[in-house]
């Protein structure tokens, strides 16, 4: 079990998450009120997963295929900071709510509860980025977005999207890189899917690291700085 990450006095950490909320931490502790705001998550089948807010904002109704599990416990309002995330919590879903496999997706990768997306963003026992990762085949365009306000601000060129989706797909995932991010640069991007969701992260030069979860490869290193060398972020 992981101990939840807070922010303290209103000071924002950069989480590890997959989905591409970058302004948010595991929670926030305002020491005057004795009040958590939690980041929504949910933890099932141990892995944690957060809301997607961009694809939710779409208010679709998406399709959900077999029921996986439901929330046992809700964390707001009757967790601690120091809590530990357990199979079954939610943040802000009440106890009793279903969770679903969200139809065309591995649920490694996401899962429906109260009609919205979650993603993962620690997933449990994955050797590859693949193992959770489940956009092999969907991916129609990745686009660049500012690290002022997340704008897009261009996009990959056609030719290099099945070449870059492999080779990010056969990384090893190992979440201990997560530390190793470093201060440095940042590039903020994301991989716009078929069905018109999409999923973000954000790649570190200096150390290599994606926000996935590894280091890339010599070759992934290679097409990122081409594909972004023309861009002022």
């Amino acid at each position: 079990m992981r101990k939840l990450l807070v922010l303290l006095c209103g000071i924002f950490i950069i989480a590890g998450c997959s989905n591409g909320q970058f302004l948010q931490g595991f929670g926030q502790s305002r020491l005057t009120q004795s009040v958590i705001d939690w980041v929504d998550i949910i933890q099932w089948n141990d892995s944690d997963y957060v809301n997607n807010y961009e694809v939710n904002q779409l208010k679709e109704e998406w399709p959900v295929g077999t029921e996986l599990g439901e929330v046992t416990f809700k964390m707001d309002g009757h967790a601690g900071a120091n809590y530990q995330l357990k199979n079954g919590d939610a943040a802000y879903l009440d106890v009793g709510t279903k969770l679903y496999e969200m139809e065309g997706y591995d649920p490694a990768f996401r899962i429906v509860a109260d009609g919205k997306v979650y993603e993962v963003s620690h997933p449990e026992n994955a050797e590859t980025i693949g193992d959770f990762l489940d956009i092999d085949g969907k991916v129609e365009r990745i686009v660049l977005q500012s690290t002022y306000d997340l704008s897009i601000v261009g996009e990959f060129s056609q030719e290099r999207i099945d070449e870059f989706v492999d080779e990010l797909l056969a990384l090893p995932y190992d979440p201990a890189v997560f530390d190793e991010r470093g201060s440095g640069p940042r590039v903020f991007f994301g991989m716009e899917l078929e069905d018109g969701t999409m999923t973000r992260t954000v790649y570190y030069p200096e150390s290599r690291v994606i926000n996935y979860g590894a280091v890339v490869s010599d070759r992934l290193a290679e097409i990122l700085e081409q594909e972004t060398a023309d861009y002022d972020y």
